[in-house]
């Protein structure tokens, strides 16, 4: 309960906190309304601060963002739903009470009683004009239509060519070994070695996108073909077999990681 109160109170993200924080006021008038769409417009601003997110393809962010505005515009009719169930549980309760009583004068009056108040209820919704005599969710709804544009172009520049798509699929053999391996231990701190090492896998940037200057060598991983990527010319020297001479770090890496579970094994040269 303490975490969904948190995750319907607050987005926890620091660039988002600066805009929430001009939300809190005593009464809202068009002035409230005005002050926190400007906010959003600067935020959202072509080269403005949301930009410096889509910039970094930091889309996690902003899927989390989307997330919290998305449930800030449901909650109010999620709750206002679950109360009529609610309501509407009791009043069947009573119904179902009523047809036993032998009086007819006392059943008419409560069944009118219980229409009476069953229409008060569904009416008090619209007591008050928007939500409980708020606009806010227009606001709410405003701020996610320009967050939606910015993840949509965000995802449209994701793309990859085929030999990246080599290697993320290595990348995904590995994770899906070591989760293998995982599962068939029973000590904790094996289980936690091998949590660190998926996660540091998951994490590793593999993708080179020029690939002129490398060799991708074919490899086995404990039997699933993948690959690794040499430097085209130093790889040479040592036939583009084991950790030296691999393009980067990462690479370096990763190999460690295979060699250390044992995943490894070469196929036959290509060129």
């Amino acid at each position: 309960m303490k975490r969904g109160i948190r995750n319907i109170k607050k987005c926890d993200d620091e660039l988002f906190k600066k805009i929430d924080q001009y939300k809190k006021c005593w009464g809202e008038d068009k002035h409230y309304y005005i002050k926190q769409i400007q906010i959003i417009n600067l935020y959202y601003e072509e080269g403005g601060k949301v930009d410096e997110l889509v910039k970094n393809k930091e889309i996690e962010r902003l899927y989390a963002r989307a997330d919290f505005l998305l449930i800030q515009n449901s909650l109010f009719d999620n709750l206002i739903t679950c109360f009529y169930s609610l309501v509407i549980s009791v009043i069947a309760s009573f119904v179902c009470q009523m047809m036993e009583c032998e009086n007819v004068w006392l059943t008419f009056v409560w069944m009118v009683t219980i229409l009476l108040s069953f229409f008060g209820i569904i009416l008090s919704r619209y007591a008050e004009k928007g939500q409980a005599g708020s606009y806010r969710y227009y606001i709410d709804e405003y701020e996610r239509d320009l967050l939606l544009q910015k993840i949509t172009d965000l995802e449209k520049e994701l793309t990859i060519t085929g030999d990246d798509e080599q290697i993320l699929e290595t990348k995904q053999i590995v994770i899906n070994e070591l989760i293998r391996i995982r599962q068939k231990k029973k000590l904790k701190k094996q289980k936690e070695k091998l949590e660190t090492d998926i996660k540091q896998v998951g994490q590793l940037d593999l993708c080179i996108g020029d690939y002129n200057a490398c060799y991708i060598q074919k490899i086995h991983i404990n039997g699933v073909v993948g690959c690794l990527v040499y430097d085209r010319e130093k790889g040479k020297e040592n036939n583009y077999i084991g950790e030296l001479n691999l393009i980067n770090q990462e690479y370096s890496i990763l190999y460690q990681i295979l060699n250390r579970y044992d995943l490894i094994s070469y196929c036959e040269k290509e060129k």
